[in-house]
């Protein structure tokens, strides 16, 4: 295997956490002297070029193209014409999409969450969940091999050299990923700061976050003790500084297990919820569901409950070292050589 391409999207919340996880893999790819190459709408490459991390080449789809239409185009590339494997992950993807993508001759690789699309016309399925293993992926893809569970996990490599010792962390964590879609940062702030929180608060927010002006305003007013990063590009070293978490669910769980961070986990869309439930059984971060509705007052009150109880902290903290695994990427790739 020499050479692997990469179609997936950025243009949602979504997007953004598809994208992440490609380019995790793209880090691991490249030290083993694998090409790579990622196909992307043009919206998606300012924040291909803004990533300091950033590895492989980028091929910019033309935009408004059918389905149809951009699978002949992908197949008139060079880069597509001679990649050994071509992963897919995006929810946009179809299985009409995906057969006729299969049927151009590639080898398929395709990141899942649910196995809730239909057949999936793919050679490999990778899933990092707890409970991949029981999705029935044998019934949607029947013949492919699979990455199926924990141990496939795909963790940039940032994460697989965090230092993650407990005696630096005296931090409140909070982040909601890319753009925050249920807008969570600013209502969990006030909440915060009406409750009289004093700890040393770090708050990130992500190239996308649309509620920017009204952040800064909130600054302007707030007693919180508080440090903002947007766009922050160092997060293994931000999870590894706090001693608590607050987090949108997704995949930045399996990041927050890498670095041992006692986390709550916001669950704000379906098909986060039951991978998020099944990990906080694990003991080293608890769920919260905001599907529907948030109470931040009652939200603010259950972290500052834990923020107070040392013991407990340190307890999640020792559970999710001792969990954690982040050879993932480096299975995944062995899977691929076998294609």
């Amino acid at each position: 295997m020499n050479r692997v391409l990469f179609r997936m999207d950025g243009h949602s919340q979504m997007g953004l956490g598809h994208l992440m996880r490609c380019l995790a893999l793209a880090q691991h790819l490249q030290a083993e002297d694998i090409d790579v190459t990622f196909a992307v709408l043009p919206g998606t490459v300012p924040f291909c070029r803004a990533r300091h991390d950033w590895v492989g080449a980028v091929l910019t789809i033309p935009e408004g193209l059918t389905q149809q239409d951009e699978i002949a185009w992908l197949n008139q590339q060079p880069a597509f014409q001679q990649a050994d494997i071509v992963v897919l992950d995006g929810y946009q993807f179809n299985e009409i999409y995906r057969q006729a993508l299969k049927q151009t001759g590639c080898q398929l690789a395709l990141f899942d969450d649910n196995n809730n699309s239909g057949m999936l016309h793919a050679d490999l399925v990778i899933n990092g969940a707890a409970n991949a293993e029981q999705l029935g992926y044998n019934l949607s893809a029947p013949g492919a091999k699979y990455c199926l569970g924990e141990k496939f996990r795909v963790l940039r490599r940032e994460f697989t050299y965090a230092e993650t010792s407990w005696a630096k962390r005296n931090s409140l964590l909070i982040t909601m990923g890319g753009s925050d879609p249920a807008n969570l940062t600013l209502p969990l702030l006030k909440a915060l700061d009406s409750a009289g929180a004093d700890m040393p608060i770090r708050v990130i927010t992500g190239a996308a976050y649309p509620w920017l002006g009204q952040l800064q305003a909130f600054w302007a007013k707030t007693n919180l003790v508080v440090q903002h990063i947007q766009d922050c590009q160092q997060m293994a070293d931000a999870y590894c500084h706090a001693k608590l978490v607050v987090s949108a669910a997704g995949g930045s769980q399996y990041e927050l297990q890498a670095t041992a961070s006692p986390a709550f986990l916001l669950v704000v869309a379906d098909n986060q919820a039951e991978a998020t439930f099944y990990t906080a059984g694990q003991h080293w971060c608890r769920a919260v569901d905001c599907r529907q509705r948030v109470d931040f007052v009652a939200l603010t009150q259950q972290v500052l409950a834990l923020w107070q109880d040392k013991q407990a902290l340190q307890s999640m903290h020792t559970k999710a070292m001792h969990l954690a695994d982040l050879d993932g990427a480096s299975r995944i790739i062995t899977t691929m050589m076998r294609l």
